[in-house]
């Protein structure tokens, strides 16, 4: 996979040092982005030098109102000693079920309703605990949608992918497989809350699934990796466009200084930092859809499109066309050659 159409001799460039370059060096691509452009520094002696990491996302937090104007009495939880749904209500009004986490509480919802059909078909249509039953599952299918966001914005291992980390993704970090099958599962969660048919959701995943997500934390690695490397980006094609051609290549003068910033291109860009940045496009291209499935409806939705000015995945492709594009411009003014 190709991050970026580039002419010819940057293929070619790029085909013969992948033959003696090992991807995965022993610099993270943090350090790789501050030795860049660190060395680019030196030879061009940027104003206000420093490469700076992204803003962090605002951390949103939901209180959860899990109770309903309907109650349901001893007397009636005893009548509906038969049903699945009296123990469900019983545990979820002890002090655990008040204290119980957001995708718990979500949990208990679903439960509720994939019961409620059976024990339903126990009661005389015009008994009283029949209405409430059916009134009350009335309800919570018109709320799930806000108990799904609900775990999105309090569950850690959700609001932990929109928090900045200093640990470096590497290709053979642990855990995109297992994550992906997670998001999937929860991206097909979505889709059943959504059309409010329910009754088939393993309810006993959603906590399985979690943990899967706490477990390699692969999202807020990728999503950090891939916001920090397009502000890496940002900043150095900002920095570069102050230079005219002029002051790389001056006219009648050997072309020196030139030739020094394209081995620093060639060198920490080309072999290095593109090939890294074409692995994150990648994972990003195969979560994307998942992550637009599960938070389309929250307000990251932006930020998991598959386009618009503030989509990740895009973002990512265009900061590093506009890095490439100068650097095109370069050579074709100063006349040199990238190879």
């Amino acid at each position: 996979m190709h991050l970026l159409n580039i002419p010819k001799t940057f293929l070619k460039l790029t085909v013969i040092m992948v033959s003696f370059l090992v991807v995965a060096c022993s610099e993270s691509s943090g350090e790789l982005n501050q030795t860049y452009a660190q060395r680019l520094h030196n030879v061009l002696k940027f104003n206000d030098f420093e490469l700076k990491k992204p803003t962090t996302f605002p951390v949103q937090h939901d209180k959860i109102d899990a109770h309903n104007n309907t109650t349901i009495g001893m007397l009636e939880l005893a009548q509906l000693r038969q049903c699945k749904l009296a123990i469900l209500i019983a545990e979820h009004n002890n002090q655990l079920g008040k204290t119980a986490s957001a995708a718990n509480i979500l949990k208990y919802q679903l439960d509720f309703l994939q019961s409620a059909n059976t024990c339903l078909a126990t009661l005389d249509q015009n008994d009283e605990l029949y209405k409430k039953i059916a009134f009350t599952a009335e309800q919570k299918t018109i709320a799930l949608p806000t108990f799904f966001q609900a775990m999105l914005n309090n569950e850690p291992e959700f609001k932990q992918t929109w928090q900045l980390t200093s640990v470096h993704l590497a290709e053979d970090t642990a855990g995109f497989t297992e994550t992906e099958q997670a998001m999937k599962e929860f991206a097909k969660l979505a889709e059943q809350i959504n059309s409010g048919n329910v009754k088939n959701v393993d309810t006993e995943s959603i906590v399985k699934n979690l943990q899967v997500l706490n477990q390699f934390n692969y999202n807020k690695l990728l999503i950090s990796a891939a916001r920090t490397q397009i502000s890496y980006n940002n900043q150095l094609t900002k920095l570069l466009t102050q230079f005219s051609s002029n002051e790389l290549c001056p006219l009648n003068k050997n072309k020196q200084k030139a030739r020094t910033l394209s081995n620093i291109f060639k060198k920490f860009y080309l072999q290095q930092l593109q090939p890294y940045q074409s692995f994150l496009t990648g994972k990003l291209e195969a979560l994307q859809p998942l992550y637009l499935q599960v938070w389309g409806d929250t307000s990251m939705h932006r930020y998991v499109s598959a386009s618009g000015e503030h989509a990740i995945l895009e973002q990512l492709k265009q900061s590093a066309k506009s890095h490439v594009q100068w650097w095109q411009n370069f050579y074709k003014e100063c006349e040199i050659s990238p190879l």
